[in-house]
This record gives C-alpha cells, structure tokens and sequence, in this order.
C-alpha cells in the first residue's frame, strides 16, 4: 500500500529539513512530496537535499496547492502536513492505522497538547469559536476543525471537491466531509512552537473571517432549508412582536391608531415567507444535485464509459 507524505510550504528553510527527515524515519517506505508555493527563500533547495521529490504551485494559497496535491499525487494514503515544524509526527503510525485499516476516511491530528507559545491568544479564540460554530452547525463533536495535519484515504482525495483559495481549506475539507457522510476521527497529536525566525502565514483578521465565510455558504449549499429557516424565523419573529400590539389595540379598540407598524408587520410575515419558500425550492434543487452526483458516480464505478 503506497503512502505519500504531502508538505504543503512557503517560506520554510528553517524547519523543512527537519520534517522531511522526521517523516523518512517514521515512515522509511513512504513517498515524501514538498508542494511548495514560490518560496523565495531555501525551502525548495534544502527539500530536495533531503530526497524530497519537489513540486511547484505558484498560484498563492494554501486551498490551491492542496488541490494541486488532490489532483496531481497518485497514492493509497496521503499524509497533509504543514512544512512549520509545529506537528509532533511520533505518533504518525497511529494516525494512519484508521485509514488503512477501513476504519477512518479522515484522521485529524487534533492539537490537544500544545507549548505555550505555539498559540497566540487570538489564534486560541478563534479555533474555538470556529470549531463551536461547525459542531453546533452540523451537530457533530470535533476538537479541532482547522487542524493541517490529515491522514485521508485515496476515495475521499480523489471524490473530494474543494474550492476555498487560502487557509479556510482546512475547515472546508472538514465540512465537506461532514455533509459527504465520509467517516473522520480525531487523534491527539503534541502541537509545538515555530522555529525562531519562522513566522506565521496566518493573519488572524483576514483569515478568521474567510474561514467563517466558508462554513456560512457551505452549511448554506448543502442545507439550505435549515439555513434560510433561521433567517424566515428571525423575520417572523420581529413581524410577530409588531404584530401582537397592533392585534391587541384592534381587539380592544376596534380601530387600527398605528397603520405604519401595521404595514411593517405585514412587510416582516411576506419577507419572512418568501425567505422560508427559497428554502425549499434550494433543496429541491440541491436534493437532485444530490442524486444526479451519486448516479454519476455509479456509472464511472460500473466503468459504463
């Protein structure tokens, strides 16, 4: 069974040697792949002193060099891992035992145990309130949603759809595979510091609010009656509290004293019914979406074509 290592970089001189030789020792069979980003400093040359077989994605974006990996590695298992130095791999072989033994479409090395410094404040709040939001969206238990460090399966690589550009990739393969029905288990892995002199990637702002961009319109796609529900009730519920007054005065009165909340009331029911039928006719077209997917994929499986 083939297993190819997968190192994402930009950037990494300090610290891909040491990933690259840590991986070889743990795992001595396996294929180990940089997909590196227009690095402008050693990270490709030092890769390669290492026997890492190098490829070059210069389109910038993490989402796009992992869907550079998706489509162009041939392998049985694939490894993700970021080329920081920040993953603690010895417990790798137990990441991988899941997928290889049918038991895990994804394995996620969630940062249980962690150094001080390997999270800032910021980054801490952040991947909670993400990973909150994702199990409270899609009822599920994960620990760690924006974790790069991923065992998956040669099934879920090849049939898994990605679109996101940047860091919020993470958190999309998480969600896809949730709504996919693909089987995940979280494993805890030790999440170190970087390097001195190595700097993040990340920028908190930017990349926060893209990756709760992608959970918005991802549970928005493949759910849309639950979604646009939310937002039908919040419409009926601000008409509702409008409403009852104007019903109480006419009950008691006879007349109608506040014609401009009366208007708004009725304005807040239709946007609240119209939002509500959106609803339904999305899932309509996302059920037969759905089901057209799954005959197609039945038709490449019977190799029809």
């Amino acid at each position: 069974m083939k297993i190819t290592v997968m190192i994402p970089t930009l950037n990494e001189e300090k610290s891909i040697s040491k990933v690259v030789n840590d991986f070889t020792k743990q795992l001595p069979h396996a294929q180990i792949i940089v997909y590196d980003n227009g690095s402008t400093d050693n990270t490709v040359k030092i890769a390669r002193e290492e026997g890492a077989t190098v490829f070059i994605q210069n389109k910038r974006g993490k989402g796009n060099v992992v869907r550079a990996m998706f489509n162009n590695i041939e392998s049985d298992i694939y490894i993700m891992v970021d080329g920081d130095d920040t993953y603690a791999v010895d417990n790798i072989k137990e990441l991988v035992e899941p997928v290889q033994d049918g038991e895990a479409d994804m394995v996620v090395g969630a940062r249980s145990n962690y150094e001080n410094k390997s999270f800032s404040l910021s980054h801490k709040f952040g991947n909670k309130l993400l990973t909150t939001i994702i199990n409270k969206t899609f009822n599920t238990d994960l620990k760690d949603v924006l974790s790069g460090y991923r065992v998956m399966s040669r099934e879920f690589v090849k049939e898994m759809i990605l679109l996101s550009s940047g860091f919020e990739v993470e958190s999309e393969l998480t969600i896809r595979s949730l709504q996919e029905g693909y089987r995940i288990k979280e494993i805890p892995i030790f999440y170190r510091a970087r390097k001195q002199g190595s700097q993040s990637k990340l920028k908190t702002i930017h990349d926060g609010w893209n990756i709760l961009y992608t959970i918005i319109t991802l549970f928005r796609d493949y759910n849309p009656i639950k979604f646009f529900s939310i937002f039908s009730l919040f419409f009926l519920f601000i008409g509702l509290i409008f409403g009852i007054k104007i019903v109480v005065e006419y009950i008691s009165t006879g007349l109608l004293w506040h014609v401009g909340t009366a208007i708004f009331t009725v304005l807040m029911i239709l946007l609240s019914t119209i939002i509500f039928m959106m609803g339904l006719l999305l899932s309509s077209v996302n059920n037969k979406w759905k089901i057209t997917q799954e005959t197609v994929k039945k038709i490449l499986n019977n190799n029809i074509y």
